[in-house]
């Protein structure tokens, strides 16, 4: 047993699927414990998320361009650090992932925006096995760890500062009355 499994077994729940739309995050998770384990609930947040889950999602975006073959000039030895900073990545957004399979079998999906001189193309990007060959799957599962733990501080009330309305206090004029009402114009 790893300790990734170790991990795994301490875990309450397992995220499933998460999707970013309107600074908002909905997410699924399975239970891992108690008389319900394994069953898979929807929760839709209703908090705007935090700049770390969306650069968390900004992550995958050079996976979704390489999946899609954007980087037609570049060969298989191509580090991802400089595909990264290919302008072609700059035309994707991801926007969802999901994990399905068990196991040895898990897969990822990868779901986002490619946006091109007519408009946008929504598209999921091939499945892609976690203990597959993948060029670039250790780099792939760092971004998706990373991901899974923002949508879990998410999931923990972690989201975006809340704006605190101020108050304006005025001082008391001689009259009685505040500065605030003593500046209307009198018809």
């Amino acid at each position: 047993m790893t300790n990734n499994d170790d991990i795994q077994e301490q875990k309450e729940v397992q995220i499933k699927s998460a999707s970013l739309s309107d600074a908002l995050c909905k997410y699924s998770y399975e239970l891992l414990s108690g008389p319900t384990a394994g069953d898979e609930l929807d929760h839709k947040g209703k908090h705007i998320i935090h700049e770390d889950l969306e650069k968390a999602f900004s992550n995958f975006n050079v996976f979704l361009a390489h999946l899609d073959d954007a980087f037609t000039g570049n060969d298989n030895s191509t580090e991802l650090s400089f595909l990264q900073e290919e302008v072609e990545t700059q035309a994707y957004n991801v926007s969802s992932f999901k994990i399905s399979g068990s196991e040895e079998n898990r897969s990822l999906v990868i779901s986002g925006t490619k946006y091109v001189s007519a408009g946008a193309i929504k598209f999921d990007a091939p499945k892609v096995k976690l203990n597959g060959s993948y060029l670039y799957l250790n780099q792939l599962i760092d971004a998706l760890d990373n991901a899974i733990a923002e949508v879990e501080a998410y999931m923990n009330g972690k989201s975006a500062p809340q704006m605190e309305q101020t108050e304006m206090q005025f001082a008391v004029t001689p009259s009685g009355g505040d500065e605030f009402t003593a500046a209307k114009v009198q018809d």
